[in-house]
């Protein structure tokens, strides 16, 4: 599963519409109280040239002045909602401070590029994750192949010291019963492999003249599969 960019602060998944800056090699809210809010330079054009002007809410139809928008006295600076049905006009002011003809030009493109310019870094680090991500279960994927392989030849190579054993009667093929004992390793060496059976391994006892033949679980599966080939194939 794809895990999505977020905050180096707070930890809070990243938007192209939050207002960011680059952190060591992460990327960060500028504010994480209010991750869309307007930008410093945004706020230096509504402050400088725009102060008094009036925009439209389209939720209410009502219009008002930029600076009635300020009409909380502990976050003046943060408020952008309408002062009369309180829905956020965030993106009404950005677009009058983005096209107001009564502020300089070469402000108004500077202030959009800063703004184009978050998005792009947002951007730019989710394609930089998303590469990370598909690299990381790119390994993972080879990884288990890998694994596999080395199971599946493991297995293959068993298999070929089992029928060695069933050919030369070092194993049993025939006469089995049904039910096979089992209980805890007690460290004898395994008829098939001969590790040694651990007391936290389960220990499967096969019978074999007068003396149980010990057999780790998956070495008794592999045997298991072997004398009923060994048994077709006589």
């Amino acid at each position: 599963m794809m895990v999505e960019l977020t905050c180096a602060r707070c930890f809070r998944i990243l938007s192209p519409d939050d207002v960011v800056e680059s952190v060591g090699v992460g990327v960060a809210h500028v504010d994480c109280r209010r991750p869309r809010d307007l930008t410093h330079e945004e706020r230096s054009l509504l402050y400088g040239y725009c102060w008094a002007h009036r925009i439209g809410c389209p939720a209410c139809g009502q219009s008002c002045r930029l600076f009635e928008l300020d009409s909380n006295p502990f976050e003046y600076y943060k408020r952008t909602c309408c002062p009369r049905c309180q829905v956020d006009l965030i993106e009404s002011v950005r677009d009058h401070l983005y096209t107001c003809p009564l502020s300089p030009e070469v402000l108004r493109l500077r202030v959009r590029e800063t703004r184009a310019t978050a998005r792009r870094l947002v951007k730019q680090a989710r394609d930089l994750h998303d590469q990370a991500d598909v690299l990381m279960r790119e390994a993972e994927v080879a990884a288990t192949e890998l694994r596999d392989a080395i199971t599946q030849s493991t297995s293959e190579a068993m298999s070929r010291v089992i029928q060695a054993k069933l050919r030369d009667g070092s194993l049993p093929h025939d006469n089995i019963p049904t039910t096979i004992p089992g209980g805890p390793g007690d460290g004898s060496a395994c008829g098939v492999c001969d590790q040694a059976l651990a007391n936290h391994q389960l220990m499967m006892l096969i019978p074999s003249g007068t003396t149980p033949i010990p057999l780790h679980a998956d070495c008794f599966e592999l045997w298991n599969e072997e004398r009923h080939r060994f048994k077709s194939s006589a």
